[in-house]
């Protein structure tokens, strides 16, 4: 097995590994940047459903004591009390110099006739405090010639574990593009790996983005927090297109019907007064929350679904009209919980972007999550950096996990591969219908059973082409974490329903 020695290893190469790389580097680290679908194609940040990024800060003479306080009472309101406070007030007050960075690098933000910076309310904020990038073209092209200009190495290859030794993290096991698998040894370690949308049926990332960080930080003993509050959207799905539903649309009449052609609203909401209500305060934020009345909306689409029944729109130009109404899940509010340098339980460990729980909670202001990546990723880089040049890279009681070896002997059987598919596929359908908007006891408790039963046939597995199986050990994983972590929580709270019912 080849070893690779660096001092800083960062895991991801999106927003947030991007960023973590160069603040480690710019502090004298040798830095290596692991990406697993290539750097800067990876993840929610250059997803191609994004147009561009929208991030919340304040610059310039913005930066009173009074709008901080704003931004950060906004960010806790909306939280519901489920976000460190801590993280909170750093992801404020150093938001604006890490926009500033950000312009540095190259990336345009749209600007009015006049020439000032187009600024937007966030969903489920009051205050156009959102700068909005002008395309993502422009924002990749402009993160790889920064880090193509860095002393950072980049490598393409997927994370199998961490490296645990002595109680701290100390690297990772990578295979290759080639099928050979690496040992990295690194002083410090950052997870910028993104969220699991893609463990979803319906999603708006890639489907290999399934939580990787989420399930190597587990099995290194790092603690994980709030898996449970994940932000769903209403959109619509007509053939392999996703385009997020019209939200303006809803009031008109029989915008969304049921497979029978019916008014679903009417049909689900009898009551016209609150149906109004409920419609009004659903075009004030893309995201699904139980915190107003808009829930209502969701929860009728999702109670026709679970039933196993489909829902279409009626409004719109031709490629809108009959597209099937869905809920596609979108981001993560909750992960690896760190605490103000980025560090994760684990030590050695650091965390940043969407894998990382604490600057959001049970609903998250639109934006913030980019905010989040470029602060803490400058802060995980920052501080892994001081780290792994004051402990170096070697450490002692370090063995290779059995997996791992496993993995090293298998060879490609397509029969087995075809099971394996199969069993992944019915889980997620199962996981997603008992896991997005509506969630009960009984329904959480059936799926876990079915994830058990996934995972045991994982284990009799031994003839699966290396990324296929791995995706299906974090998959499974993940979905383990995020049930259980829904079923604990009885209570409804922002992005988590659960319903009364058993």
């Amino acid at each position: 097995m080849e070893t690779i020695t660096t001092d800083v290893l960062v895991i991801g190469a999106g927003a947030a590994g991007i960023r973590a790389a160069l603040a480690a580097s710019e502090t004298g680290a040798e830095v290596t940047l692991l990406a697993k679908g290539g750097v800067g194609k990876s993840g929610a940040s250059f997803s191609h459903l994004s147009g561009g990024w929208g991030i919340q800060a304040l610059v310039g003479r913005e930066r009173t004591n009074k709008q901080l306080e704003d931004f950060y009472d906004d960010i806790v309101r909306v939280g519901l009390g489920v976000c460190d406070t801590k993280l909170v007030r750093i992801l404020v007050e150093e938001s604006g110099p890490r926009l500033e960075d950000l312009i540095r690098y190259g990336i345009r933000l749209k600007k009015d006739p006049q020439g000032n910076y187009t600024r937007v309310k966030g969903c489920f904020s009051d205050y156009k405090r959102a700068f909005i990038a002008e395309d993502v073209g422009n924002i990749r092209q402009s993160l790889l010639s920064v880090i193509r200009g860095s002393a950072v190495k980049t490598m393409k290859g997927y994370a199998l574990d961490l490296i645990i030794g002595d109680n701290a993290c100390w690297g990772a096991w990578v295979l290759t593009e080639d099928a050979e698998i690496v040992e990295i040894k690194a002083g410090s370690t950052i997870l910028a790996t993104g969220g699991a949308a893609g463990v979803f049926m319906n999603h708006l990332v890639s489907s290999d983005e399934v939580g990787d960080g989420y399930a190597l930080a587990h099995r290194a003993g790092a603690e994980l927090n709030n898996l449970e509050f994940i932000q769903f959207i209403l959109g619509l799905k007509k053939d392999e297109r996703r385009l997020f539903l019209p939200l303006q649309d809803l009031k008109k009449p029989a915008a969304i019907l049921d497979s029978d052609g019916r008014d679903l609203l009417e049909k689900h909401i009898p009551d016209s007064n609150i149906r109004s209500k409920a419609v009004d305060e659903r075009g004030k934020h893309f995201p699904f929350s139980c915190r107003d009345d808009s829930c209502q909306v969701d929860i009728a689409v999702a109670r026709e679904r679970q039933k196993g029944k489909k829902v279409f729109w009626k409004e719109g130009n031709p490629m809108e009209q009959g597209a099937e109404v869905v809920h596609f899940s979108h981001a993560f509010n909750g992960g690896v919980k760190i605490g103000e340098r980025g560090e994760s339980s684990v030590p050695g460990l650091f965390a940043a972007g969407e894998v990382a729980a604490g600057p959001h909670g049970a609903d998250r202001i639109g934006g913030c999550m980019m905010t989040a990546t470029q602060v803490f990723g400058a802060r995980a880089g920052r501080f892994a950096a001081l780290r792994a040049m004051k402990v170096g890279a070697t450490s002692p009681n370090i063995r290779i996990p059995g997996g791992i070896e496993e993995i090293l002997s298998q060879r490609e059987c397509q029969a087995q591969s075809k099971d394996l598919i199969s069993v992944k596929e019915r889980t997620r359908e199962i996981f997603s219908r008992h896991l997005m908007c509506l969630r009960n006891k009984n329904g959480l408790e059936f799926c876990l059973s079915k994830i058990k039963e996934a995972d045991l046939c994982l284990k009799q597995v031994k003839n699966v082409r290396g990324n296929l199986f791995l995706n299906a050990r974090n998959t499974f994983l993940v979905m383990r974490l995020v049930a259980s972590t829904a079923l604990k929580r009885e209570a409804s709270l922002g992005s988590h329903y659960r319903e009364a019912r058993q």
